[in-house]
């Protein structure tokens, strides 16, 4: 199992919904610069290694995202053109050289194991196999986890959630970002399906419930801890 590695140049966020088919027109101000700002951190390099493997994956959904993305090196690129040329001592030169080397491998080895048309490719390289063929962990009836690893200060995840499991209540002292592989899921009043993201933050208390007739599969990014709500979560937070 690999960690994802992006092979091209490297407040508060309350219930926010990313549709893979969003555009300006249909999200409001909020939504889009949080879009916006994902984009550009993954096409400048600078968004941490969990959320560049949710972005990465989203992308795989959206025409328009990943249009918006090339724009996005495009000018990153050109920026780098203008800076000025500096020599690099051996040391610096060769660290460069690896981790050209690094994306190399990574590039080449990638999806050696994973077949399942409901993964997005760059996912399959974080994967031990496909989803029916993970050592999922138990959770609570109807859910089940499967945790990646190597991801500095962030908790990455798929979830594996069955019609009608409700999760219980819960808010978070970090982010979460959850990208729908397959399935439904409904949180307050809005509904997430395949290549949706869902976003909450610290101000966001929330009970997520899988809904239709699917299972429902999800990679979630997350920074912080999760603390559970209401009367029997807080009992839980003792045991956590």
């Amino acid at each position: 199992m690999q960690k994802y590695t992006k092979p091209v140049i490297q407040g508060p966020f309350v219930g926010v919904y990313i549709g893979k088919q969003a555009t300006d027109s249909d999200m409001n101000m909020s939504d889009q610069q949080l879009l916006d700002r994902y984009l550009t951190a993954y096409a400048n390099g600078t968004l941490s290694d969990g959320m560049s493997l949710l972005i990465a994956s989203f992308l795989t959904y959206s025409p328009e995202a990943r249009a918006k993305v090339a724009d996005l090196e495009v000018v990153a690129g050109a920026m780098l053109e203008e800076l000025p040329v500096q020599d690099l001592d051996p040391p610096g030169f060769d660290a460069v050289m690896a981790r050209i080397d690094e994306g190399r491998d990574n590039a080449i080895q990638s999806f050696p194991k994973v077949t399942d048309a409901r993964v997005p490719s760059p996912l399959r390289s974080a994967l031990d196999g496909n989803l029916d063929d993970l050592r999922w962990k138990f959770r609570m009836p109807g859910l089940s986890e499967y945790c990646l690893d190597s991801y500095e200060g962030e908790a990455v995840s798929l979830l594996r959630a069955k019609p009608g499991t409700g999760m219980l209540a819960h808010t978070h002292e970090g982010e979460e970002a959850t990208l729908i592989l397959t399935g439904q899921m409904a949180d307050g009043d809005k509904v997430y399906r395949a290549g949706d993201i869902a976003v909450a933050d610290h101000h966001h208390d929330h009970c997520p419930k899988i809904i239709g007739d699917e299972t429902c599969y999800c990679l979630i990014v997350m920074s912080g801890s999760m603390k559970f709500t209401g009367p029997v979560g807080r009992a839980l937070n003792l045991f956590t």
